[in-house]
């Protein structure tokens, strides 16, 4: 009877798995070849043992991310109780990500998120669905491996500093105009910049002759505002942009 207890005492232990916290350190024995511990479950806390998969995988550097307004929140798969300079987390971007953004782990403050030349992302560069690195330094996370062209989403690249959007947008006044240009990050282009994109990237852009369009450029005129583009690259004209005189208008983006 002893004998057929001990043998099931000891088939059981073979089925037997539990989740063990040891409160100090482990001195392992024997070869070196033969050292190790098996079948270790995902860390839960910052300070558990993580298997040499996943390290290799890097799945203890993921993090779910959602956004709300200027701040995205991380959820990393191991949880952080403070920001280390040197820390490195992944995340899929939910949506397009730009400007001054500043990004926190759960219960942690949200510091800059920035480019490590201490800017903050273009538009395009962070778009949605993307993955991004992020390494932490110096009181900000710092956004690794970004595209160079920071050209948003529905723009042409005119040479390598500009970016200037395919089609214009419909009528409005000049501060209007300039003012969603802001908001997108950029500007109402310039004089210069329209000529260069309508004599030498016309194939680029669509309705460039087809309409007045406002530019970032009074032309030396009082209280006034410039429009170009009706049917010649040259058509230029004045006019108030305070008035009901309305122009099509472009957005100009510089990327870094």
């Amino acid at each position: 009877m002893r004998r057929s207890l001990t043998c099931l005492g000891l088939l059981l232990s073979m089925f037997a798995f539990a989740q063990v916290e040891i409160d100090g350190s482990i001195q392992f024995t024997g070869p070196s070849d033969q050292r190790g511990i098996d079948d270790l479950g995902r860390p839960t806390e910052e300070s558990a043992a993580v298997t040499v998969e996943a390290s290799l995988v890097g799945t203890t550097t993921w993090a779910d991310a959602s956004v709300s307004g200027t701040v995205v929140t991380l959820t990393p798969v191991v949880p952080m109780d403070g920001y280390r300079d040197g820390a490195l987390l992944r995340f899929l971007a939910p949506t397009d990500l730009h400007g001054a953004i500043t990004l926190g782990c759960a219960s942690l403050p949200a510091v800059p998120l920035t480019r490590p030349d201490g800017l903050p992302a273009a538009r395009g560069q962070i778009v949605t669905g993307a993955i991004v690195e992020i390494v932490h330094a110096n009181g900000s996370w710092i956004l690794m491996g970004l595209s160079e062209n920071g050209c948003p989403p529905g723009t042409a690249a005119i040479g390598e500093r500009l970016c200037m959007e395919r089609a214009s947008q419909p009528n409005s006044l000049w501060f209007p105009a300039s003012d969603r240009c802001n908001d997108l990050g950029g500007r109402l282009c310039s004089w210069d910049e329209f000529y260069v994109a309508c004599t030498q990237y016309a194939s680029e852009f669509t309705s460039m002759l087809s309409a007045w369009e406002w530019l970032d450029d009074s032309s030396n005129h009082a209280n006034s505002a410039v429009q170009v583009g009706m049917t010649t690259c040259t058509a230029e004209r004045w006019a108030n942009p305070n008035n009901v005189t309305l122009g099509r208008s472009r957005c100009c983006f510089t990327p870094r």
